[in-house]
């Protein structure tokens, strides 16, 4: 298949509700357009030769991972009416997306999924997908929960585990905001506040909480971060 075209995965009409339900929500909570994509990690190649050099000695899961978490943002890319293009790696392992793109890929043990919106006031979109939280365990608390995290989570999102929940919100800010920082960010530096039962992250150096979106999805725990240009970062 030619680069410039885009394979659409057979789905079936379950998957496509919930492609679209997930998509709905994701729209709700940002106030955009988002468009979102998922399939399973089968793709083994990529038409494009820049992204199979990314990956060339990696071992086979790895380039299923990746070249199905780029299928999938090229599907997505394609729901929001922007053209298919390589998505190259940046410094921080961070897709490079096309001008005016902001997006995010996620994948787990079978799926992938990414969502892309253009335009607006966003100035990074994470996106985590957990498809059993219940497997993150106690033992990697301490790298990841700051003191009374869990127990506020908990309270949150009762029918959820809180360590899971923990861990994919904190995936989902860094995935918005690290390339903004130029570095990569220990996930206890990620502060989670909850306010009239809206979730979201502190970090310093940003002025205002960025907002997180908690949802237990078809196909597993699905978080992300919005990070809009009134909550840019300050400097000294």
């Amino acid at each position: 298949m030619p680069p410039g075209k885009v394979m659409t995965l057979p789905v079936t009409p379950s998957a496509r509700f919930y492609v679209k339900s997930i998509e709905q929500r994701l729209r709700s909570f940002t106030g955009t357009p988002v468009c979102f994509a998922a399939g399973p990690l089968d793709q083994l190649d990529s038409d494009y030769p820049a992204e199979r050099q990314l990956v060339a000695r990696a071992g086979d899961k790895r380039q299923r991972e990746f070249f199905s978490g780029r299928h999938v943002a090229r599907q997505a890319m394609h729901r929001a009416g922007v053209a298919p293009a390589a998505l190259l790696r940046g410094p921080l392992g961070n897709p490079v997306w096309p001008a005016a793109v902001i997006g995010s890929i996620t994948h787990d043990h079978t799926l992938a999924a990414a969502a892309v919106c253009t335009g607006g006031d966003i100035q990074g979109l994470g996106l985590d997908l957990v498809e059993h939280p219940q497997e993150v365990t106690d033992d990697l608390a301490k790298l990841i929960m700051n003191p009374g995290e869990i127990r506020f989570l908990s309270g949150l999102f009762p029918d959820l585990p809180a360590l899971g929940v923990g861990f994919s919100v904190k995936e989902s800010v860094v995935k918005a905001v690290s390339v903004h920082l130029n570095r990569y960010m220990d996930l206890t530096e990620i502060h989670l506040v909850a306010d009239e039962q809206a979730l979201s992250a502190q970090l310093d150096g940003f002025p205002s909480p960025l907002p997180c979106l908690v949802s237990a999805t078809e196909i597993g725990l699905l978080t992300a971060c919005l990070h809009r240009s009134d909550s840019v970062r300050k400097t000294c």
